[in-house]
Order: structure tokens, then sequence, then C-alpha cells
């Protein structure tokens, strides 16, 4: 799943991943019988599983009836969460069709938290994909967290903690998640998807081992649109010219950060082989796509058909002697592409 895609209201998976079974046990053990912070940050690579992760704590704080470090799924707290109308819980994330989370998601947040907990004492706030506040979202936001309404939980889930604003993070405890190794990935997205072992093990490839993301692309029928992605960025330096085609159906965000997710994974390999040469020159492509990644994410709409010739240029000569020169131009030719900062 690309990075921009839209975390679900809800994740719900028939088996929670061991690995994020152990960090509700870890959560559970950590501080027992003493005050616990009212603000972390889950960190992931994976922004889909942070966001369970959240859920997962969420569900587990409000239940009634704990099984250990798990949620019961029977009490009443419990059916109501998974009914999506817990008077104690509120979610925010991106609405669909939009890039950020904007301030009067804030501020209805902050106003929910100062209300009375119906269920119990604690109230949760779970912002998913926490780093696509705005600016004014999150200084908004600041208040709440340092002066918390009453027993009040403030979860923020991301994967790119570097993009939040420095008084955020400050604000917020880390609560980072342990790796996963590829085969638990690969016997976990198996169990859920009940897929053959080859193609859990592609599924873990196409998303360098992230397989909450790898089941969320799969459930949302995107698998088929990154495997042919993925074919075309191969195809590039084998001779044909033109933009391939199956680049026309896509919007530029999605074959940007679809993209990125290749290049890096072509970046990582090169680095492994020790070929330095090879792994400057995906860093280099790298150091591009981002720089449009971030101006799509501000909101630029470059033309389709501008924005495709240009990244087929940039991708074709990455193994020609030219390439620097290329990518030099590419970058500062991002204000005629219609990315400009």
């Amino acid at each position: 799943m690309s990075r921009d895609a839209e975390i679900p209201a809800s994740i719900r998976v028939r088996h929670t991943p061991p690995w994020l079974e152990v960090a509700l046990q870890c959560w559970s053990a950590d501080s027992p019988g003493q005050p616990r912070g009212h603000a972390f940050l889950l960190l992931s690579d994976d922004h889909m599983e942070a966001a369970l992760l959240g859920e997962l704590l969420s569900e587990t704080q409000l239940c009634q009836a704990p099984q250990g470090a798990a949620a019961c799924g029977e009490c009443r707290s419990c059916r109501a969460i998974a009914q999506g109308a817990h008077g104690d819980l509120m979610v925010v994330s991106r609405p669909e069709g939009k890039n950020a989370i904007g301030i009067d998601q804030i501020r209805s947040a902050a106003q929910f938290l100062q209300q009375t907990a119906m269920y119990g004492s604690l109230k949760i706030l779970l912002i998913k994909d926490a780093d696509a506040m705005t600016l004014a979202a999150a200084n908004s936001l600041l208040k709440t967290l340092e002066e918390p309404a009453g027993n009040t939980l403030i979860l923020l889930t991301t994967a790119e903690a570097w993009r939040l604003a420095p008084t955020i993070r400050s604000r917020c405890q880390r609560f980072p998640l342990p790796p996963c190794r590829p085969e638990q990935a690969a016997t976990w997205l198996i169990s859920e998807l009940d897929c053959s072992q080859a193609e859990a093990e592609r599924l873990v490839e196409m998303t360098q081992c992230q397989p909450v993301a790898a089941w969320a692309m799969q459930q949302a029928g995107e698998v088929p649109v990154r495997d042919s992605l993925w074919r075309s960025f191969e195809q590039l330096g084998a001779g044909a010219h033109g933009v391939p085609a199956d680049w026309n159906g896509v919007n530029a965000s999605r074959l940007v950060s679809e993209s990125l997710v290749w290049v890096e994974y072509h970046t990582r390999e090169s680095m492994m082989s020790r070929d330095r040469q090879q792994g400057e020159r995906w860093l280099v492509l790298h150091r591009c796509l981002t720089e449009v990644a971030a101006r799509l994410k501000q909101g630029a709409t470059p033309a389709h058909d501008i924005l495709t010739a240009e990244l087929n240029r940039l991708f074709r000569s990455r193994s020609h002697d030219a390439f620097p020169e290329v990518a030099t131009r590419f970058l500062e030719g991002l204000g005629r592409l219609g990315v400009a900062g």
C-alpha cells in the first residue's frame, strides 16, 4: 500500500500479529501500579501497523474485563468499539480524499476530551498518521497535550515522526514497535489471508517487510496495481520508449509514492551488495522523488502528462553517465513541472 493511502476507519484483523502481542504485553508490564503518561507516540516504519496498535491499545484500555494484555471482545465497551460507537474513544485521521488532518478536527477532539466519560473514567483520543496534521492543527493540539482534561490518554501514530513538529514530539513519550522478521510476517499473512507461502513472501518483499500494510493492500485490492507499476519500473531500462501505459491511469501521488517504495527497495539492495556507484545513483533518484512527493503533499497539482514524461526520462537515465546532470535539471525544473515549493 502506498504511503499516501488512507488508513481505514477500523483495521479489523482476525489474528493479532505476534510482534504486536509483544508490544501490548510491554505496555501492560510498564510500571505496573504507577502513574502513566497521558500522551504517547506509537512509532513504526509501517503506518498501518502503528494505527493497528493504536486501535488495540485503545480497546484494551477501555475494556471492562481485559484478558491479560488483550481486550475481552465481549464486554459492553468492546462491543461499542466494534460498532464504532464508543462514547469515550475518538479516532482522528485524514478525511477521505484529503492530504492532511485539519485544525477543526483537532478542535473537535479537544472538546471531546473535556466531556465527562460515559463508560468509566478514561477517555482516549487516537490520532492516526499524526504527521499529517497541518501546522495549525499541530499548534492547536499543544494546549491539550500540555493541560489534558481529566483522565485522558492521547495516542499519536506515525511512520514519519520527523514530520511532526518538535513541540509535539517533546510532549509525548515514545513507544516504538518491535520489528518483525520476514518469516514471521509471511506466516502471519498466510494465516490472515489464507494465501500461499509464495504469495505471502511476495507481499513481504513488495512492502519491505511491512505485513500490516501488505494485508491492507490486499484487502483494498491494490496488489495488482502495485504489481503492474513495479513491472513498469523494472522495464524502463529494457529499450522500450515512451511513458509506460500502466502510468496513465494512476494519479501523481500514487505513482510517486509507489516509485519511492520501489527505489528504496533497490537502494537497500545496492547498499547490501556494497555496489557504491549504483547505491549513490539510487540515492539521487530517491532524493528527486522525495522532493516531488513533498510538494504533492503540500497540494501541488502538476499536469499528469508533463510529470510522467519527466519521471520517465529520469528513470531511464539512471544507468547512463549523464544521470547526475539529468537529476540536477529535474530538481531545478520542479517549478516548470508544477510542483514548485
